[in-house]
């Protein structure tokens, strides 16, 4: 009994974790990030956020059941791509030199290492996020230790014509634009009929190609890592792209005997809809990469 009564009085003892934000200079562009530190963590690394498409990392944030259920699983760091949230677009980007999952990755790996971001690292990702989490995990394995994907868009797709026929009119404008003038007449702030994709998605949408491209010359996902794929319900009938959109998000599963996909009953932002059941797949994840894990022969 007085076990019993020490452990769950050790379960309301706050966990001290504190949030250090900062702008960060990479490679010319300025990066926000929040890391919030969990000295009391068994895990030792950090997990990782990576936003979806024009979103800002208050996509983690404003859902506080999920937010501070997170909190207490780990170090937590999140940061928004630039052109995102708090950090300020990168002019160098044009229709020629687009966002590819090889430019956010550069950038990220840098700033995890000004900012001394302890590894191993844990990667959440979401929606488009889920390409440049699976490119990570794919260039540097040896930092990696489990990916969580929430409703992550597949590693290879073709985007339906009804997708790409409601961004054409806008799509041939912003082509013939610079960056400074992308960003300044479609911001993610505006919107309209005439403001339907963000220059964020823009270049975005510009870098698809080569994104595919650079995923499919590196090595295959490593085994030994465990990949959780958390799908929504949301794109059953009317996803954005040719096929079909859970059995297509089973192309990032890999051979090891944690990895796995399930659908569940939401909206696009499972966090939202389903806080507690994504931060529970997360703290899995935790623990195993606590106690080490297998990998199938």
């Amino acid at each position: 009994m007085l076990k019993r009564i020490v452990f769950i009085s050790a379960l309301c003892v706050p966990l001290h974790a504190f949030a250090q934000d900062k702008l960060t200079k990479v490679d010319g562009s300025i990066l926000y990030s929040v890391n919030y530190v969990n000295p009391n963590a068994k895990f030792k690394g950090s997990i990782i956020f990576q936003n979806g498409s024009d979103t800002s990392l208050k996509e983690w944030t404003e859902n506080k059941i999920f937010f501070q259920c997170i909190k207490q699983l780990g170090n937590v760091f999140l940061y928004d791509r630039s052109g995102q949230g708090n950090s300020p677009p990168d002019f160098n980007m044009s229709s020629s030199k687009p966002m590819t999952a090889e430019l956010v990755n550069s950038k990220l790996i840098k700033l995890l290492k000004i900012n001394d971001i302890k590894s191993p690292y844990i990667l959440v990702s979401h929606s488009y996020g889920g390409m440049y989490a699976g490119y990570f995990a794919k260039k540097y394995p040896d930092l990696v230790v489990g990916m969580l994907m929430i409703d992550p868009v597949p590693r290879d797709f073709l985007w339906s014509d009804r997708s790409l026929m409601q961004y054409k009119i806008q799509y041939e404008k912003m082509d013939k634009l610079s960056s400074r003038e992308a960003y300044d007449l479609y911001s993610s702030l505006r919107s309209g009929k005439d403001n339907i994709i963000s220059a964020q998605q823009f270049y975005q949408l510009k870098g698809f190609d080569m994104t595919k491209e650079q995923l499919a010359k590196l090595p295959s996902m490593s085994n030994k890592i465990p990949i959780v794929i958390v799908s929504s319900t949301y794109f059953a009938k009317e996803a954005p792209i040719i096929g079909n959109w859970f059995n297509l998000q089973k192309q990032w599963l890999n051979q090891n005997r944690n990895s796995q996909i399930f659908k569940v009953l939401s909206g696009h932002f499972i966090q939202h809809d389903k806080p507690k059941l994504i931060c529970e797949q997360l703290n899995k994840l935790v623990v195993t990469a606590t106690t080490g894990n297998d990998s199938k022969q």
